[in-house]
C-alpha cells in the first residue's frame, strides 16, 4: 500500500482546494485514488470529511467518480452525509484534469474540468 498526504499547520473554515490527476489505465481493480479534505486529526471519532475518489476498474470498464460528504464521520452509526457515483464524460487515463472543492460557510462545491 503506498499513499501520501499532508496535515496543514492552520485549520481552514472554507477555501479552494484542487489538484490535477492522471489515472493510471488498464486494471485497477482494488485500487482507490482519493483527493480529500478532513479534519480527523483534530476532532478523532468526530470529524468532518469531503473526498473525491477515482473506484478502480478492469480495462472494459470506465472509471466512476465518488464523492463523499460526511459530518461527524465517527462510524457508530450516527454518521451524517452523502455519497454520490459519476460516470465521467472523458477519459481521466488520457491526461491530467483538475479536480477541486470550494468550500464555503454556506455549501461546499466540487468541480471536474
Amino acid at each position: 500500500m503506498t499513499g501520501s498526504g499532508f496535515k496543514s499547520k492552520e485549520s481552514y473554515e472554507s477555501g479552494f482546494f484542487g489538484t490535477a490527476v492522471k489515472l493510471h489505465p488498464g486494471y485497477t481493480a482494488g485500487v482507490i485514488t482519493s483527493f480529500y479534505l478532513s479534519n480527523n486529526q483534530d476532532h478523532p471519532g468526530n470529524h468532518d470529511e469531503v473526498d473525491i475518489e477515482f473506484l478502480g476498474t478492469t480495462p472494459d470498464k470506465p472509471y466512476t467518480l465518488q464523492t463523499n460528504v460526511y459530518i461527524r464521520g465517527s462510524g457508530d452509526g450516527n454518521i451524517i452525509g452523502r455519497e454520490q457515483k459519476f460516470h465521467l464524460w472523458f477519459d481521466p487515463t488520457e491526461d491530467f484534469h483538475d479536480y477541486a472543492m470550494l468550500w464555503t460557510p454556506d455549501e461546499i462545491m466540487l468541480v471536474f474540468f
